[in-house]
């Protein structure tokens, strides 16, 4: 959100306490009185976006709780938190447990702020308030959303009141979702009923497409198919990409992200974004290769795919696979000492490096060797699946990254997306399936042949056709898995479907000896009981 951010910063720089002191901490002590100005209300906004960037497009430990722990990736070699991966040892000491709650309970501490100091502060446009009241309304909704779906049944925070926070006693999931949907509902009420043109920023869509996520997950499945379809059939201008590389080309903008979160490479703005990296290998180990910005990502070897991941493509009819994975890579380092593979000799068009998803046979290994660096499989992974080399593997290119200044640069203003169109098929597919009242499985199976004709390669049409025959959970919770891949929510779909042990057990090698069904919630971290003059008036989590 390149217009939003930066104006962010400038509010809270014309405010009467310094820039790089506001933006510390959110205990703002004396400087109060700011709040209660237009610019210091503007600036708990603009402050609150950067809390939803620190999770999506972020990286750091967010990916840990949603993508890891799960059945589609295991831990890559420069990720090595065991115990939210692996469930091995997971106890209140962990840092990143302590991370994501002190995140979430600063950001609700933020919007907490905001809605105390709204209705009396002034504005030079009171119209304005509605459409910040409807944004932080959203963002509320989303931190309650992922504080009661980590850690189930805890601390609701209403206000900002110090003696209420200490004593944080316990609320119920239902509560949640009863401030989560009541929020959601009243933003969209108080939203203008159009696109925003500031890419970043909340709109009615963006309102809309959460609620009907949110429905999902209370089993209001009904009302998620139709607030779903609102997105869907609405006057937004919103479309699918009819192409994936186009979908994820980080040069372009398109119609399918519905709302996204900004990053911007100017050093007097910008903040970090590591994500691109998490799932790509770093490739400079082997001859022949090297790290470029406009053809490979600097690799940071945060997520290796598992068998069970590999195994859900048709890898011929599938441009989900096809398109958005790596698994050749030419010759661009003439530096290199490549005398051991006398045959590869030309720059961008001669392979350096392989692996396959098959086992390749001896006699082929043998050819190979004089060519370039090849791995199958069974080089790949072990028996049970757990990778040899957790550097070395098939990569997802979705959030490649080529707006970097520099081959081996972290720096990044590439865009992701919060919410996209296809969620929305993939979500009224899955309430039609579901619904007791309204089930409608020919319904289902044509949302989902819409998200599949754009990702069906040419003349493969036959199989990626899918009828109401295959309308199941298990095949949308399968092909969320396909088209969502990395977007902060594999974690929380096996949750909410009933399927997270089970899916551990058969699909996770590093995790499925470790995990118990206590696990489906994360131990609340034993920094926060520290603080508290009486642990007992939250308490732990069961198990932990």
């Amino acid at each position: 959100m390149k217009r939003i951010f930066i104006l962010g910063l400038v509010a809270m720089c014309m405010s009467t306490i310094g820039c790089s002191d506001f933006l510390k901490e959110e205990s703002y002590g004396s400087t109060t009185d700011i709040f209660g100005e237009e610019n210091g209300i503007k600036a708990l906004v603009y402050q609150s976006y950067t809390k939803i960037n620190n999770l999506y497009g972020g990286g750091g430990q967010w990916p840990a709780f949603t993508e890891h722990g799960a059945d589609l990736f295991l831990r890559g070699g420069n990720f090595t938190d065991m115990g939210v991966c692996d469930y091995y040892g997971l106890d209140a000491t962990n840092g990143n447990v302590s991370w994501l709650w002190n995140h979430c309970y600063k950001a609700m501490a933020n919007i907490n702020l905001f809605f105390e100091t709204i209705d009396s502060t002034p504005f030079a446009d009171e119209a304005e308030k509605d459409q910040y009241k409807a944004e932080m309304m959203v963002m509320r909704s989303m931190f309650l959303w992922i504080i009661t779906e980590t850690w189930g049944d805890t601390y609701l925070p209403r206000t900002t009141d110090v003696d209420e926070g200490m004593t944080a006693s316990r609320s119920p999931r239902a509560d949640f979702y009863k401030e989560i949907i009541s929020g959601l509902e009243e933003a969209v009420k108080l939203l203008p009923d159009r696109r925003t043109s500031e890419y970043g920023r909340i709109d009615m869509p963006s309102a809309k497409a959460f609620l009907a996520r949110m429905y999902l997950y209370n089993e209001q499945l009904d009302e998620a198919a139709d607030m779903a379809s609102q997105v869907i059939d609405g006057s937004y201008g919103l479309e699918l990409s009819s192409s994936l590389k186009d979908l994820w080309d980080d040069s372009k903008r398109n119609k399918e992200f519905i709302w996204t979160t900004e990053f911007v490479e100017d050093e007097s703005f910008k903040q970090p974004s590591y994500y691109w990296q998490h799932f790509a290998m770093f490739i400079d180990r082997f001859a022949g290769v090297k790290t470029e910005c406009g053809w490979t990502g600097y690799g940071g070897c945060g997520a290796v795919p598992t068998l069970y991941y590999i195994s859900l493509f048709n890898h011929e009819a599938d441009l989900r696979w096809s398109d958005l994975h790596q698994w050749v890579w030419l010759y661009n380092d003439p530096t290199d000492d490549t005398s051991a593979f006398p045959n590869m000799q030309t720059l961008y068009k001669d392979t350096a490096l392989f692996l396959s998803i098959d086992p390749i046979s001896a006699e082929e290994k043998a050819r190979m060797a004089k060519c370039y660096t090849a791995f199958d499989v069974n080089d790949l992974y072990d028996a049970k699946g757990i990778p040899t080399d957790r550097k070395t593997f098939i990569g997802m290119t979705k959030f490649d990254d080529q707006t970097r200044p520099g081959d081996m640069s972290t720096n990044s203003d590439r865009n992701y997306p919060v919410l996209r169109l296809a969620e929305m098929y993939l979500i009224r597919a899955e309430a039609k399936i579901r619904s007791t009242t309204k089930k409608d499985l020919q319904g289902a199976a044509r949302d989902i042949m819409t998200i599949r004709n754009r990702a069906t390669k040419s003349g493969h049409e036959k199989e990626m056709e899918v009828t109401e025959k295959d309308m199941t959970v298990d095949f949308i919770l399968d092909e969320r898995g396909r088209e969502l891949a990395g977007e902060f929510q594999r974690w929380f779909d096996l949750k909410r479907l009933g399927k997270l042990v089970d899916h551990i057990k058969l699909y996770n090698p590093d995790a499925a000896g470790n995990i118990k069904d206590f696990h489906k919630v994360r131990p609340i971290p034993q920094t926060q009981f520290d603080g508290m003059p009486d642990w007992t008036t939250l308490g732990q989590n069961d198990g932990y």
